[in-house]
């Protein structure tokens, strides 16, 4: 196969369509896109991938099928696949306590408005409830969320604390579109009847109540479970 324009503009259609269909199929795409958007990869794999047969199946005699590309035209062809290569180097990653901590934690976001939102046919307790009622006593009271309540909470350790008995946040990134928007959200976890003193990044699991501590709630744990990174470490703004 010579390097004809043809076939570098083929190639780059071919990348991009496998690209997109393995973001699709393997479950991937919930760590890029929200729930949202994360349809545009569907369409995008699908259509790329007629496109990438009808143009291998057409054009086979014409004119830039013969012409070879030019240094300029190969480059910007090339450059085409850079969010490909930046995709794939970060695979497998995800945003964590150092992002959490140079991250605003709400941008404006009426936290109380989604949370009410989001609590509507929800069986659990999130960290954007807790966040919400600890903000505003009303929220509170519409959630249902008082002293004493059973939560059970699954994230990573934002902020560590300084012994195992010593409270550390706890939390996850909330996003609405992709990891571009993503919005941390923190609860304070006091290891009051578990042993704490994780490190930073860590994955739990914590079960415990909820206690009132000052403007805000903290989570009186009694269980913290360390547990491996989920496959979507993502909540999202539905």
């Amino acid at each position: 196969m010579n390097l004809s324009v043809r076939n570098i503009r083929l190639f780059v259609l071919a990348i991009w369509a496998a690209f997109l269909t393995w973001l699709w199929l393997s479950g991937q795409v919930l760590r890029y896109l929200g729930p949202r958007t994360s349809w545009v990869v569907t369409f995008g794999a699908v259509t790329l991938a007629i496109v990438t047969l009808a143009y291998a199946r057409s054009l086979a005699g014409a004119a830039d099928a013969r012409r070879g590309v030019s240094g300029r035209e190969g480059a910007g062809l090339l450059a085409m696949l850079t969010p490909i290569l930046l995709a794939a180097m970060l695979s497998g990653s995800s945003l964590g306590a150092l992002a959490a901590s140079k991250k605003l934690t709400s941008r404006g976001v009426d936290l109380t408005a989604l949370a009410e939102s989001l609590s509507k046919g929800a069986t659990d307790v999130d960290f954007l409830q807790i966040k919400a009622a600890g903000d505003d006593p009303q929220a509170g009271d519409s959630l249902g969320l008082t002293p004493g309540r059973q939560v059970d909470l699954t994230g990573f350790v934002m902020k560590a604390g300084n012994s195992p008995k010593a409270p550390f946040t706890l939390g996850r990134f909330y996003i609405t579109c992709c990891v571009a928007d993503a919005i941390p959200i923190g609860v304070t976890v006091d290891p009051t009847l578990a042993e704490g003193g994780f490190p930073k990044d860590s994955w739990l699991e914590v079960t415990g109540a909820l206690d009132k501590n000052g403007k805000g709630y903290v989570v009186d744990a009694e269980r913290i479970e360390e547990i491996p990174e989920p496959s979507n470490p993502y909540l999202a703004f539905r």
